[in-house]
């Protein structure tokens, strides 16, 4: 399907008489896992964390639907909480788009048991999404992909610019910077202003993942997340050990307060690094869950994937080290 919330919304219309049930959505997530719950009209409630965001559900839940996330790759809520929930009745979807580079991870199945990835996250594709199920004839009427052009337009510009700023003799366009940002915020905003509709993976899509190297872009990352972690100053900044991240995806720093991450994020943008918040929950989750709103302000996520060699990496763990984090 074109992307994550598409994917959560095909799940949806599998599971039988999800109207009557509850679904349980973690206390940390973003807008667009929310998106098709809320459209569908279905029941809604939130499940808490312990530190390091570690699924804290009430074991007894029976018959509804429980949504986990593998946060960057970590892997907390076990196999065998799992198949106690399905044991229960319940319907479980995994949200594997932190965690899509480790296979072991969908060894489990079981017809109440999916696994769902947006794709773009990872891959250098400007859209897409996968569902895993046990059965390959899932139900789905899918449309044509649209609007997945600007987001391919803001990919090239991106590269573009990057790589004209890795020289320093070269003279750049001011508002190039501005203009693939730009297209980054419409795509989203358009996805978050519109109904979600069930369409195909874009064409190119498919292309670009035909022509990738797994085994060289997981090495890749191995790589890059092992040079942070030898090279920073300051362990305590890190929100996971090394050990827990089984799919390198982004890596997760927590700092003291939000004064201090915003100095961060600002720093490492003056260097041309883009590290994304994961996420803004404000305004979307409840106040009463404390841990999550604290993280939500002190959290900030390094990239660390495949376009980057060990020394983008040295010189992005420098300006951390001199940011005294």
């Amino acid at each position: 399907v074109q992307d994550g919330r598409q994917a959560i919304r095909a799940v949806l219309r599998q599971i039988k008489n999800v109207r009557e049930k509850n679904c349980y959505l973690p206390a940390y997530l973003c807008h667009s896992i929310i998106q098709p719950f809320r459209e569908m009209g279905l029941n809604i409630d939130f499940y808490n964390h312990e530190h390091p965001l570690i699924q804290n559900i009430d074991e007894n839940i029976r018959d509804s639907v429980i949504l986990i996330i593998d946060y960057f790759g970590t892997e907390f809520f076990r196999t065998e909480k799992i198949i106690k929930f399905l044991e229960q009745g319940n319907s479980v979807i995994i949200d594997t788009t932190h965690s899509i580079l480790n296979e072991r991870r969908r060894k489990l199945c079981h017809e109440d048991l999916y696994y769902i990835a947006s794709l773009r996250k990872t891959f250098p594709i400007p859209d897409g999404a996968v569902i895993f199920h046990s059965h390959n004839n899932l139900e789905l009427d899918l449309g044509c992909s649209i609007n997945y052009m600007s987001m391919l337009d803001a990919m090239i510009l991106k590269r573009f610019y990057l790589e004209r700023t890795a020289e320093p003799s070269n003279v750049l366009n001011p508002d190039l910077k501005g203009l693939f940002l730009s297209l980054y915020t419409e795509y989203e905003e358009c996805k978050d202003k519109e109904d979600v509709h069930i369409s195909k993976i874009p064409l190119i899509s498919l292309m670009i993942l035909s022509n990738l190297k797994f085994n060289t872009l997981l090495g890749r990352r191995n790589r890059n997340i092992i040079t942070i972690y030898e090279n920073a100053c300051n362990n305590e900044i890190f929100l996971f050990d090394i050990k827990e991240i089984r799919s390198p995806f982004m890596l997760p720093l927590i700092l003291q307060n939000n004064e201090k991450r915003d100095n961060l994020k600002n720093l490492l943008l003056k260097n041309n690094i883009y590290p994304p918040l994961h996420w803004k929950i404000q305004g979307l989750i409840p106040e009463k869950f404390g841990y999550e709103h604290q993280l939500s302000s002190k959290i900030l996520s390094i990239p660390i994937d495949q376009r980057y060699s060990t020394e983008d990496l040295v010189s992005i763990v420098n300006v951390i080290n001199e940011a005294r984090v």
